[in-house]
């Protein structure tokens, strides 16, 4: 697995050790975060996936989860050379009422198989995740995927 954000006011600077993810919008520093997981042993249609993430600070607009191209790494990723993100997200977080809330979104569409996933999340306002729950939470990404 790998987790990294990227910052527009520091566009080459490579945020993958830090200890959180970060998604900001809006007209100051733009933040991004990455995730990527290879799912394995997956066999049939998929049923369901689910991503999941442990939110430290309460926002009105959580963020939007978009399916980017794999290929980057954590510690070589920056906001220059990062996955570009499509138009339309694949869902939306909303609302993140409070510091410890987990938020859960279907990314069903995006998971085809075994092989490697990555993610992009951006958002309108602040909101900070802990590095070591999203790690977890691709891990528990990984366990939800239902096959017949």
């Amino acid at each position: 697995t790998a987790d990294a954000y990227v910052n527009s006011s520091s566009p080459t600077k490579n945020y993958g050790n830090d200890s959180s993810l970060r998604v900001r919008g809006g007209t100051s520093s733009v933040y991004k975060s990455y995730l990527s997981f290879a799912p394995s042993g997956i066999n049939g249609t998929i049923r369901s996936a689910k991503l999941r993430l442990f939110v430290t600070d309460a926002s009105s607009q959580g963020g939007s989860v978009y399916s980017v191209a794999s290929g980057w790494t954590e510690t070589g990723i920056n906001f220059n050379n990062a996955p570009a993100l499509p138009q339309s997200a694949i869902a939306s977080i909303g609302n993140t009422p409070a510091s410890g809330f987990w938020a859960e979104v279907d990314v069903t569409a995006a998971v085809t198989g075994a092989g490697p996933l990555s993610f992009g999340l951006a958002s309108g306002e602040w909101a900070d995740i802990p590095d070591t729950a999203a790690a977890q939470l691709l891990a528990d990404a990984a366990t939800v995927i239902g096959v017949p």
